[in-house]
């Protein structure tokens, strides 16, 4: 059997049509539905169900994922194993967004000038989505926010760098007399920047999100009531809406670069109990320990530049 053909079973099953899957793997959607095809032949079973765009998998199908995922694990594993003290081989590897823009282009970029035979493959998602990617084996490392919960024994963890909370605003957007009065009170926003926090609209880093979480803990320890204008897990749209004289938002304060052509007040949190930690994360027993090793410490470096 041609592992490919697993390949974009287990692309559709993750992306939900045969159009995405296509685009995930570099195909074209008739080449993922002949290879769905021939699948099908050699299992003597129907794999999909098709109703207009859309299509979904048979039970049989369903049945059979795990399988399928857990031979494509192996394979990799095999191919690692031959290249276990090389820097070689596909790396699977999840960012958040910032993370995209941020640490990953100048340690892409050092990586690409240094000798190894490595094809990094990147997946965008929240810090939720590709830590569970990372613990189905989907990815072989992710850099995400840190989990606020208790990490498996079985996932290594590294720090790159930490975030602190921000106060980001339009330029001119608050009061006079809040800009000519001190910002920071001991470690946290001064009396006038809470008061203008109540007052005027406020855009939400997403409660849900492990990076909001700690937006979320700076209110309730301050006892700031706001007036929510939206909640967004999309911190780039974030600060093209304060920019845009929609509100104020608190923010981590993420490697630039930010949305270009923006114009705004950025007032850093010195208390360090409400910085978002960004991490590199990946599995303990891996075949690809070596090649991560690798572009963890351009990572590092990448972090520390930033």
């Amino acid at each position: 059997m041609n592992s490919q053909f697993l390949e974009s079973l287990v692309a559709v099953s993750q992306y939900g049509s045969i159009a995405e899957a296509a685009r995930a793997q570099g195909l074209t959607p008739t080449a993922i539905s002949q290879r769905l095809k021939a699948l099908e032949v050699i299992m003597d079973t129907p794999l999909t169900l098709r109703a207009g765009k859309t299509v979904r998998l048979t039970e049989a199908a369903i049945r059979i994922l795990p399988h399928a995922r857990q031979i494509l694990k192996e394979q990799r594993n095999l191919i690692e194993a031959l290249n276990r003290n090389r820097i070689s081989g596909r790396i699977e590897f999840g960012a958040i967004s910032t993370a995209m823009t941020g640490v990953l282009p100048g340690a892409l970029k050092s990586l690409g000038s240094s000798k190894n035979d490595l094809e990094i493959k990147l997946h965008p998602g929240t810090s939720a989505q590709l830590y569970n990617r990372l613990l189905a084996d989907e990815l072989d490392a992710v850099i995400i926010t840190k989990p606020p919960f208790q990490i498996p024994k079985g996932v290594k963890v590294s720090d790159l760098h930490q975030e602190k909370l921000c106060l980001i605003t339009a330029q001119d957007y608050l009061e006079p007399t809040t800009k000519s009065t001190e910002k920071i009170k001991g470690n946290i926003l001064s009396d006038a920047l809470h008061k203008q926090l109540q007052q005027l609209p406020f855009i939400r880093y997403d409660q849900k999100s492990w990076g909001g979480g700690y937006v979320r803990s700076y209110l309730e320890d301050q006892n700031l009531k706001v007036q929510e204008f939206c909640e967004l897990d999309a911190l780039e749209a974030i600060s093209v809406l304060v920019n845009s004289g929609l509100g104020l938002a608190l923010v981590p304060n993420w490697p630039a670069p930010w949305a270009e052509g923006l114009s705004l007040e950025k007032i850093i949190i010195p208390n360090e109990a409400y910085s978002r930690q960004i991490v590199l994360m990946r599995k303990r027993e891996t075949g690809k320990e070596t090649a991560i090793n690798f572009i963890s410490q351009h990572l590092l470096n990448s972090s520390t530049r930033a």
